[in-house]
């Protein structure tokens, strides 16, 4: 699965990436992306996985939190994280 970052918080390494079945949210434990970054993936199931960063060519290991977030939910969790 092909997705894109849309929000990375790099302090905290962990951001939301905009994929075919929704939002994925996850942390970052090794590796890098940054904003719009194109990885692909598992990004559908929870739990750690490896991307692949087509941005950079390099492998991000992924902890995958939550997938199938509506645009709804990603906003409600940022303005959580924001304010």
């Amino acid at each position: 699965m092909i997705g894109r970052v849309i929000w990375y918080h790099p302090e905290l390494r962990f951001g939301f990436i905009e994929c075919s079945a929704g939002m994925t949210l996850g942390t970052v434990t090794r590796g890098c992306l940054d904003l719009f970054h194109e990885v692909k993936g598992p990004l559908a199931v929870t739990g750690p996985a490896t991307l692949t960063n087509v941005s950079t060519g390099r492998e991000v290991l992924f902890d995958v939190e939550a997938n199938a977030l509506s645009e709804d939910q990603v906003n409600e969790l940022l303005g959580l994280v924001q304010g």
